[in-house]
């Protein structure tokens, strides 16, 4: 038996948005084998994260707070035991609600201890007014490949093709459902560079916004945190992963500049790793958080990892 969860971030129990989740949770249960499941995620007792980074230190990579996010939460345990999430959100603000928001904030234990990789994903982004729901379903995109989701869909919705659209979303519920069968059989966990590829054909890519955040926005070497992290940090095993660090990502660079997106991600992936191992070293590991990276996050692929990887 295989489960599928649908997360309600509306406070509207009968409104557009719970009318979409349900005909994607239609699509999901007509699959056989697969049972269904809602949460109004907007009524439960969540609290933000309270940045004590407990969930990095522990072996279990759990949340200390005593909520429904917490390690024995009621929805916590909801979460583990899904084999694909389905959030249907009203854009607020002109992009993901404040509740939906709070919920990806809260699965920050998840990043560490790398449960999601590879579970199926999908959204349904509800707009009415002024719309902008293509930006909001974007922005759940990104959320999505930060844990990396197994990306089924999104599908931006605007009140005037209603109708439309719950045609749409019940198909891609299928989809997700079919998914689901298959992660009960057996998760496969993605790579860094499988996570970053999947994603060059989804509503966000990491490609140009990482190359965007790594050079500060000049898109060359020369204006890169790398270049000024050579400059600037102290530890010497700091020093040492951004010297290995500064070749692909020049290399990743001069694709990118030459249209070849496939090469550039490949080249960014394991950069962009070597950053991460960097900054940690340097401002993180001693002095805030007091711990080497868990095994699960950005393994350095193609060289030796900071640290063996968590049987957490």
């Amino acid at each position: 038996m295989a489960r599928v969860l649908g997360l309600l971030m509306s406070g509207r129990k009968h409104g557009f948005t719970s009318g979409l989740l349900e005909a994607a949770l239609e699509g999901a249960a007509s699959v056989t084998g697969v049972e269904v499941e809602t949460v109004q995620v907007n009524r439960l007792a969540i609290d933000p994260c309270h940045s004590c980074f407990s969930c990095i230190r522990r072996e279990t990579h759990d949340c200390v707070q005593k909520d429904a996010m917490g390690a024995d939460g009621e929805l916590m345990g909801r979460l583990t035991q899904a084999n694909g999430w389905i959030i249907a959100d009203p854009v607020h603000m002109w992009g993901p609600s404040a509740t939906c928001h709070l919920f990806i904030e809260r699965c920050y234990p998840f990043l560490w201890s790398g449960t999601l990789s590879g579970m199926p994903f999908m959204s349904v982004s509800c707009a009415s007014n002024q719309g902008m729901q293509r930006l909001a379903n974007e922005i759940i995109c990104k959320w999505a490949f930060t844990f990396g989701l197994r990306y089924v869909g999104g599908v931006p919705v605007h009140t005037t093709y209603l109708a439309a659209a719950r045609q749409h979303v019940g198909e891609l519920g299928r989809r997700l459902g079919e998914a689901a069968i298959e992660d009960a059989r057996e998760r496969r966990p993605v790579s860094d560079q499988q996570r970053f590829l999947d994603y060059l054909d989804k509503p966000w890519s990491a490609l140009e916004p990482y190359l965007q955040n790594l050079t500060n926005g000049t898109m060359t070497y020369e204006g890169s945190l790398i270049a000024q992290g050579l400059a600037s940090f102290g530890r010497p095993e700091a020093r040492a992963l951004l010297e290995e660090a500064r070749a692909p990502f020049q290399q990743a660079l001069e694709h990118f500049h030459a249209g070849n997106q496939t090469a550039a991600t490949e080249l960014l992936v394991r950069a962009s790793a070597l950053w991460t191992h960097a900054t940690w070293r340097e401002f993180l590991e001693e002095e805030v958080i007091g711990t080497r990276v868990p095994g699960a996050y950005r393994p350095i692929e193609g060289g030796q990892q900071e640290a063996p990887r968590s049987q957490s």
